[in-house]
């Protein structure tokens, strides 16, 4: 009996766990975010050395609308103008993806194109 007892509170315990993890579930991946995003710097020495890229970034934003994370998803080739994309990622601002009216938390890649011709 004293083992019937200890075994009732984990299994009451466990859809208890069950909603914290549903409120954190993986973040929506969508095609574009609303987001303030700056177009970043060239690096002047990524300049001078003619450096140029596609760095690719995801970031995931928050039911608040906060960025909650940024990460280089694909490297331009140039840890410069990476860290320039990234760099303008973190200081953007975002509203909160809604669907069906409710914020959620999504995720997008955002491309910045480096290119000495512009």
């Amino acid at each position: 009996v004293g083992l019937a007892v200890a075994g009732a509170p984990a299994a009451a315990a466990a859809p208890a766990t069950a909603k914290p993890t549903m409120d954190l579930a993986a973040p929506k991946n969508v095609a574009r975010l609303s987001c303030n995003i700056a177009q970043p710097d060239y690096p002047a020495m990524s300049r001078r050395r003619g450096e140029t890229g596609t760095t690719l970034v995801k970031l995931t934003v928050g039911v608040s609308g906060k960025i909650e994370s940024v990460a280089l998803q694909k490297s331009s080739g140039s840890s410069r103008l990476d860290d320039a994309a990234l760099d303008a990622v973190r200081s953007s601002a975002c509203t909160p993806y809604k669907e069906n009216g409710e914020a959620i938390r999504a995720t997008a890649t955002v491309p910045f194109v480096f290119s000495l011709n512009d």
